[in-house]
């Protein structure tokens, strides 16, 4: 507690500082423009969908986009979020407000990113830099502005996260007034789990894993009453989860736990010309009974069933598994290793500049072409944040492997979420939450690194007084 009370100011500018640059940075960000055909992408069907979902039909159009409320094929968290805006507020400002919020709460996921180190480490050097990582990196500040379900899901995992680590995991602690007890932080963790399902649907697994964790814990005698506070966390989540599989059934009389995309995620993930959702819908049409309307557009809603995509994916894969297998390879590493995030910040690829520079011309001409790409020093802090994460990370998972029990949760989702998306469709952005708690692991390995450097400069300097 002394640590926090040390470092309080440091972690009030790095906070203030996150927040300033998130509200900087969505100043001038379109708003309305999001609702065009074909130009808000994902964050225009977030946001038609959202407001569709509270128009009281089950099918209708917003500003010339249609929504089909009856047939929402995602997580449903982020399309109630973005339609509770616009419930009360026109266009432009529910936008803004929505930005706002993401702001507010990509900061708090820094403190969160805080909290999560002081307890694994005990160092309030190591806290704040997983603050600072946090809250200033760049992919991070973007997101904030970004219609999209990063900000929200990962403040879930990391709320989730926290006070399983902070509250529950240890096994005996002085219990303080101001402290929060297992039971309810279960109750908390089980809410911010399942709102994290609820945003993003490939963490539906990811609580079994963790109370498997409880259960380990109970066995080690590092935690009394494992069972039951498993089976509370299960409950808790699943009441959670279940709410939006209860509420299909009763309006639409349709099955569904979270999303129903399962299946068009593993299609995706075999085939090699998969594209837009209408090119989607072309492909797969030739492996189904299904015709299309005669008044069909290119906005027409279709809905294949299991057969049809393992037909598409048998037919892609040509029953050998090693196409299955090389195409998943290329494309995990391709979204591990292409940092997610320098899009808005410029159309040209920078790395494919660069391959092309160090492949064709290595000459000082072309390495400052090179330089002059459009967003090139920004891009370059979002690679370098990126690898940071991910080497780093990797060294700091192995350096608090004495305090498994506090880190194992956060290396367990590193290796679920790559694992999923190993088997499903992967890009950058998908990967990407992993990057917080790589970050976490990269703060300790830092911290490390220049505790090692001061231990060798001062043992050479009493070497050197002895002599």
């Amino acid at each position: 507690m002394q640590a926090d009370l040390r470092h309080t100011r440091w972690l009030w500018l790095i906070l203030l500082l996150g927040l300033a640059l998130r509200l900087a940075y969505m100043t001038d960000l379109p708003t309305r423009a999001l609702f065009r055909h074909g130009g808000g992408g994902d964050s225009g069907w977030y946001l038609v969908n959202g407001a569709g979902f509270y128009s009281g039909q089950e099918h209708g159009w917003v500003l010339g986009l249609p929504f089909y409320v009856s047939a929402i094929p995602t997580a449903p968290f982020y399309i109630l979020y973005t339609g509770f805006f616009q419930q009360f507020l026109p266009k432009h400002e529910a936008i803004v407000a929505m930005r706002l919020v993401q702001a507010f709460i990509g900061t708090a996921t820094a403190y969160l990113a805080f909290r999560i180190g002081w307890v694994i480490t005990r160092q309030g050097r190591t806290a704040l830099l997983a603050a600072a990582l946090t809250a200033l990196h760049p992919a991070l500040i973007i997101e904030a502005g970004t219609i999209a379900t990063e900000t929200c899901y990962i403040f879930f995992l990391m709320m989730g996260l926290w006070l399983y680590i902070e509250y529950v995991v240890p096994a005996a602690k002085t219990p303080t007034p101001h402290r929060l007890k297992p039971a309810p932080a279960i109750v908390l963790m089980g809410i911010a789990f399942g709102l994290a399902s609820l945003t993003r649907a490939v963490f539906l697994l990811f609580p079994i894993g963790i109370a498997l964790h409880f259960l380990l814990l109970s066995r080690r005698g590092k935690m009394p009453n494992g069972p039951r506070r498993s089976l509370l966390l299960l409950l808790v989540y699943a009441a959670v989860v279940l709410t939006w599989t209860f509420y299909n059934i009763g309006m639409w009389n349709r099955f569904v736990i979270v999303s129903d995309q399962f299946m068009p995620a593993l299609w995706r993930a075999a085939a090699d010309n998969d594209g837009s959702p209408q090119e989607n819908d072309r492909l797969l049409m030739v492996h189904s009974d299904e015709t299309p309307p005669a008044d069909c557009t290119v906005d027409c809603k279709f809905s294949f069933d299991t057969e049809t995509y393992l037909t598409g994916i048998q037919a892609t894969v040509n029953g050998d598994i090693t196409v299955f297998l090389s195409r998943r390879w290329n494309e995990w590493t391709y979204a591990l290793l292409q940092p997610h995030g320098t899009v808005p910040l410029g159309k040209v690829s920078v790395m494919a500049a660069a391959q092309n520079w160090l492949q064709n011309q290595r000459s000082l001409s072309g390495l400052l072409q090179l330089i002059q790409i459009e967003g090139f020093a920004p891009k370059l802090v979002v690679w370098l944040f990126h690898y940071a994460a991910l080497v780093l990370g990797l060294a700091g998972m192995w350096l608090s492997r004495k305090a498994w029990h506090l880190t194992l949760p956060l290396v367990g989702f590193v290796a679920y979420t790559a694992l999923v998306h190993f088997i499903l469709l992967a890009l950058p952005r998908y990967l990407f939450p992993i990057e917080l708690p790589l970050l976490i692991f990269a703060a300790i390995a830092l911290t490390e690194c220049h505790t090692r450097l001061v231990h060798k400069r001062s043992s050479a300097k009493s070497e050197s007084s002895s002599l």
